[in-house]
């Protein structure tokens, strides 16, 4: 797990002192080494955390044994060994003992198209002198973050945006801003910022040294893995979800687990348990004294399996004091609260491990949220809403939650529980714009997989970028095993009565398989989450109250895009509710933060010019 920043502009040499600042913007997530390659046209910067291989031959930028590629790569091919004995068969020799080398070496054999081989979290740029290219590419998933920048002549490319601030100075993007006020992320490739563009998982972008032209190509896409027409049985899921988690066990540095206490890191800790038969570190963090803290399943996972378990207690001062440091590693809002949590987590896993498995990413390849649960009666919804007049239309149940979704994709607002009519009404030219979520819900008629395509191309994707940028800000590797391409193949051939049979009824496939290694009462009890009591800490001037007065103040960076006395009326609403009005108001504060940080240059902050 590493950082990296290349730059493409023909016919230039790029500033060493600039190479130097970007590679200083990376050094949190690769504090073990760094190095640069700067020639005509062309600079690649890098900082890594060595997780396997440690000897400084495998350091980046790594160069082949020919001299005629060089190459800088983020994240861990999980196949990596047997790629290895493939290139080796093929009278490859090679020098070390990590991935690093196995992706240059399986370029050099076979082409652009070695890239759908990989299997695992990555992002890389390669340059080719013989060719003349940079290719840059991105996991299926979007595991690992990559940004790109145009500007003129130039392509940039990062594993942050920090660092692409210096080649061009940072604008707010409206167009984000706008799903930023009613989802909490900015979908597709929005990256928050203007000129600058999330790239795509499962994208290759081919930059030319000669003229800069840009070319792209998609090489791998989870929907189109949606539209498999054979079915398989719920046996071969079970095994497929084992075999994710045990290949993701793979460390020259060995590697901790992330507890929550709900179903999916209990399993990953449970399976990593029984096939290491040794004690393995988890770390969870709780809220004592709260109704939702779930240190008692916690507790139960860490007992059964002998694990060495650390409880972190959070806090209402720890959240206030963590929430701009959140933000600024973020490189936006915050998209769920508890991506304060998770770093101050990952600041205490960073003093023994650099690697934590998670159970992320499980519900949306399962089917784990309400509405899942719930698509039957949110598909009738939608229907109702097409053919009956707004007028016959009443905030009282059964009409209001009709009303609700008149006008909208219901896959893609089911997803939101906040009441966006009431932020709409104080933004009201701030509606999001139909984006990447619309278009993935287009591509299918079956509800359930609608669904699911707006979680891949969205939700998911929020969940694994704050998984990325809150453990590399303490220089952690999080891993993720159920999202897993091969694992992916798998699940998205059962039977959808199978995997989303409704009524109430979340990701039973794999319930079942955890049952088999955690208790029932762990496994069949209803869904928390990461809860934070926002409504007691909001109210306290001495905790996140401060924040509040940002949005109350004459000079908040987000009433200039509300009118201003209605934000001020909701926000005073919001603090005077309950739990929900907390978690609406946390979306509010973090705009807030995050507008007041996103345009402000840093200290010692240059811009290079274009050149």
């Amino acid at each position: 797990m590493c950082g990296f920043a290349a730059i493409v502009q023909p016919g230039r040499r790029f500033d060493s002192a600039l190479l130097d600042a970007l590679e200083q913007d990376l050094f949190h997530r690769g504090p073990d080494s760094g190095g640069q390659a700067n020639e005509e046209s062309w600079a690649l910067v890098f900082r890594r955390l060595s997780i396997l291989d440690l000897r400084t031959v495998a350091d980046q930028p790594m160069t082949d044994r020919h001299g005629v590629c060089t190459l800088v790569f983020n994240g861990e091919i999980y196949n990596f060994k047997e790629l290895r004995a493939e290139l080796q068969a093929a009278g490859v020799q090679l020098r070390t003992q990590g991935d690093t080398e196995v992706i240059l070496e399986s370029y050099l054999l076979w082409g652009d198209a070695f890239v759908e081989r990989l299997q695992g979290m990555f992002t890389f740029c390669l340059v080719d002198t013989k060719r003349n290219v940079m290719l840059a590419a991105r996991d299926p998933f979007g595991i690992k973050p990559l940004y790109m920048l145009r500007n003129g002549s130039m392509t940039a490319f990062a594993s942050e945006m920090h660092g692409l601030h210096r080649l061009k100075k940072p604008r707010v993007d409206e167009v984000a801003l706008r799903e930023l006020l009613i989802f909490g992320w900015a979908a597709g490739r929005l990256s928050n910022y203007q000129d600058i563009q999330r790239l795509p998982g499962g994208t290759m972008v081919t930059v030319s040294l000669i003229d800069g032209s840009v070319r792209e190509r998609r090489f791998a896409d989870p929907l189109d893995a949606m539209t498999a027409d054979e079915t398989t049985s719920e046996e071969a899921a079970h095994e497929a979800v084992e075999s994710s988690i045990r290949s993701h066990l793979v460390s020259d540095v060995g590697y901790s687990l992330q507890l929550s206490g709900g179903v999916d890191s209990s399993l990953v800790a449970a399976v990593a348990a029984k096939t290491e038969g040794r004690s393995l570190t988890s770390y969870s963090a709780s809220l004592k004294g709260h109704a939702f803290d779930e240190s008692q399943y916690q507790q139960a996972v860490a007992k059964k399996y002998q694990l060495n378990h650390v409880d972190i207690g959070i806090t209402g001062r720890d959240y206030a004091e963590n929430l701009p440091n959140a933000i600024h590693h973020m490189e936006g809002p915050t998209p769920h609260g508890g991506c304060v949590i998770l770093m101050a987590l990952c600041k205490q896993i960073s003093q023994k491990f650099k690697v934590v498995l998670t159970g992320e990413g499980a519900d949306e390849m399962f089917g784990g949220y309400s509405r899942y649960g719930n698509w039957q009666k949110t598909m009738w919804q939608e229907r109702l809403a097409r053919v009956i007049p707004s007028a016959a239309l009443s905030n009282r149940w059964p009409l209001a939650g009709i009303k609700r979704l008149k006008g909208f994709d219901a896959a893609v607002w089911s997803s939101v529980y906040h009441d966006f009519h009431s932020v709409l009404s104080v933004f009201p030219e701030m509606a999001p714009l139909p984006g990447a979520r619309e278009a993935a819900s287009d591509r299918f008629t079956d509800f359930r997989d609608r669904l699911t395509a707006v979680d891949f191309v969205a939700y998911l994707e929020s969940l694994l970028v704050r998984q990325d940028k809150m453990s590399m800000a303490s220089s952690v590797e999080s891993r993720v095993p159920f999202v897993h391409w091969p694992l992916l193949k798998v699940s998205s051939r059962l039977d959808r009565k199978i995997r989303v049979p409704g009524n109430g009824e979340t990701k039973p496939v794999l319930k079942r398989l955890a049952a088999e290694y955690l208790p029932e009462d762990l496994v069949y009890r209803r869904k928390i989450g990461l809860w934070l009591p926002y409504h007691e800490w909001f109210r306290d001037a001495d905790l996140a109250g401060g924040y509040v007065d940002y949005l109350r103040s004459s000079n908040s960076a987000l009433a200039a895009y509300a009118d201003a006395p209605k934000l001020r009326h909701l926000v005073n609403n919001l603090v005077d509710g309950g739990r929900q009005s907390g978690n609406s108001l946390q979306r509010l504060v973090d705009i807030e933060v995050w507008l007041r940080q996103a345009e402000k240059a840093p200290e010692g902050y240059k811009l290079w010019d274009a050149g």
